[in-house]
């Protein structure tokens, strides 16, 4: 398993709430915990929202103050108030933390909330237990009561207002502990966000090398559209080449062309999307992209299902498993690409693979297949079975990234000289009929 994924399942696990924000204060992530500390019945409509306005209005300036201090790179931690689903007061303790890059600049915030009701509860309790004695021992002095027996029944009482208090103190350390994990989980999502930024100079030196050949190209299609413009000294035989240069050329512009978009750093931005579209646009530039030796064979759709998700990672994501089935055929065999819906029941349902109706895009070889030690790590950065230098280990972390990112999972099916089907599910967008 993925140290990625091994901090997601972790803050999955942690029953303090865990928002993640981006610079704004709006949240990117949350956990199941976090969901219940705020009341927030959807996780997917709080995503792009202010933490701040699930905050009842008294809190707004408490908050801002630590956001505004967790983005000069200070960590906070205050107290606050919420009314529970019961309606009764929780009491919780906020840490707030910031996020530092490579070269330590604040690139996200991590907002921890821990209830802390039962330590508040038993501190009021003791104070309340304390003023009673207290003030039962005064009037018993005032009446001149000395009574041995009323004595050891006090001190009994006041022994037990103790234990408590040490029990408030226990739960003290078990909030530190959790905070802790909490700060190494931060440090797993560090390690990660340094792994992005290797990806991100990958990318900027394919888009400056796609840049220079387009450039090139175009040079190439000027001087063969001057040519077709003065046929008159051409024969048949040369103008009919002349025609296949300059499709040839327009091709490999639009092929440069589309490198250059993959390469560029996109901004995620989710839409309905059909996925039949998706792979109808892009299938020419990923025939061009596995070689002849391939036969790719595209099922046609028989419905077109809509699903919430960003066109542009959708697209990596599949150019990246017909790269990966290329290769486990070792550029000679069969890819077959096919769209459908799945429906997983609520029996069968899991926190990596939620219950619900999905639609999916699977992509199977006739390859060498894998066995199941090479599944485990399948979508782990940087794991490769490939010879040094053939591979970077990231194609199908991309695309594990891409499908969990709009609410999906991956499902693998493999054996050693089986080949093996990757479908990518993503969940089903139900749009409201129109009137």
């Amino acid at each position: 398993m993925s140290g990625l994924e091994r901090y997601r399942q972790l803050v999955g696990f942690s029953a303090d709430g865990i928002h993640e924000l981006d610079l704004s204060g709006r949240i990117t992530r949350i956990n199941a915990s976090g969901c219940a500390a705020l009341c927030i019945p959807d996780p997917a409509a709080a995503l792009g929202q202010p933490l701040v306005s699930f905050w009842p209005e008294a809190a707004h300036e408490e908050i801002e103050a630590a956001l505004a201090s967790a983005r000069a790179g200070q960590s906070v931690q205050f107290t606050q108030m919420l009314a529970g689903t019961k309606g009764m007061p929780v009491w919780w303790l906020v840490s707030v933390h910031p996020y530092l890059d490579a070269a330590s600049q604040v690139d996200g915030m991590a907002v921890i909330s821990h209830d802390i009701t039962e330590a508040v509860q038993a501190k009021l309790a003791l104070d309340r237990a304390i003023v009673g004695l207290h003030s039962r021992l005064s009037l018993s002095e005032s009446a001149g009561e000395t009574s041995t027996a009323r004595n050891e029944m006090l001190d009994r009482q006041l022994a037990r207002a103790r234990l408590s208090h040490r029990q408030g103190a226990g739960r003290e350390e078990s909030l530190k502990l959790q905070l802790g994990l909490a700060s190494a989980a931060q440090a797993v999502a560090e390690h990660a966000s340094q792994q992005a930024q290797k990806n991100e100079a990958i990318g900027q030196l394919v888009a400056g090398l796609s840049h220079d050949f387009a450039n090139m190209l175009q040079i190439a299609i000027v001087a063969l559209s001057s040519i077709q413009d003065d046929q008159t000294n051409l024969n048949d035989s040369q103008r009919r080449l002349l025609g296949y240069a300059t499709d040839g050329v327009h091709h490999a512009a639009l092929l440069a062309q589309r490198l250059l978009g993959f390469a560029r750093a996109h901004r995620y931005t989710p839409e309905p999307i059909e996925l039949a579209v998706i792979v109808r646009d892009i299938e020419s530039f990923a025939r061009h992209s596995l070689g002849a030796g391939m036969d790719f064979q595209v099922e046609p759709a028989t419905t077109e299902w809509l699903t919430m998700c960003d066109r542009h990672a959708v697209e990596q994501a599949f150019i990246n498993l017909c790269i990966n089935a290329r290769d486990a055929c070792g550029g000679r065999g069969v890819i077959k690409v096919q769209l459908g819906e799945l429906i997983v029941s609520a029996e069968l349902g899991s926190s990596l693979r939620p219950a619900g109706h999905y639609v999916t895009l699977a992509v199977t070889d006739s390859g060498s297949g894998m066995d199941e030690s090479v599944r485990e790590r399948l979508f782990e950065p940087y794991f490769t079975t490939k010879p040094e230098g053939n591979g970077t280990g990231l194609g199908l972390a991309q695309v594990y990234g891409a499908v969990r990112q709009a609410g999906g999972f991956v499902d693998v099916e493999s054996a050693p000289g089986a080949g093996a089907t990757m479908t990518m599910a993503f969940p089903q967008l139900k749009l409201p009929a129109a009137d």
